[in-house]
């Protein structure tokens, strides 16, 4: 059977939401240090549910089998992850966010913190996006997998 993208692309819209709003829910809470170390651990649990509920519906209702549901994890970490990490960025510059409150508490201002803030807030982003896009191959592929022996 031949990857069909369309379908993963379209089994992948579901998640891709919720893990834009799991990911909103998480940089709100980064507001509270305590809190955000709390939500993030839930958070990221259910963004692997997420995820594994991506490549188990790939099978269940498109049709696809464990490469479709493994491709479609990773296209939902993929896009999940580079729409939250734009969010968070646009936060950051905004003065909103976790990152700003570090930077604020360390007594950095100006150039410096905007520097610091703009390095901490690119490399983040590009780590969590190889991150979810891997862990989302690897939580939809087990998705797949259960979808496939519950047939």
């Amino acid at each position: 059977m031949a990857l069909d993208i369309n379908k993963c692309v379209k089994a992948a819209t579901m998640p891709i939401v919720v893990l834009v709003v799991l990911g909103i829910i998480a940089v709100i809470a980064g507001f509270v240090p305590l809190l955000g170390i709390l939500a993030g651990l839930v958070i990221l649990l259910a963004d692997l549910v997420v995820l594994g509920w991506a490549g188990f519906m790939s099978v269940k209702q498109h049709g696809l089998d464990l490469v479709g549901g493994a491709v479609t994890g990773a296209i939902a970490g993929l896009v999940g992850s580079i729409i939250v990490g734009v969010i968070g960025l646009v936060l950051s510059f905004l003065g909103i966010g976790a990152a700003t409150a570090a930077m604020t508490a360390t007594g950095m201002s100006g150039a410096a913190w905007g520097t610091a803030l703009l390095i901490a807030q690119i490399v983040g982003l590009i780590f969590g996006v190889v991150f979810y896009t891997v862990v989302g191959a690897i939580c939809g592929a087990a998705g797949a997998y259960v979808a496939q022996m519950k047939k």
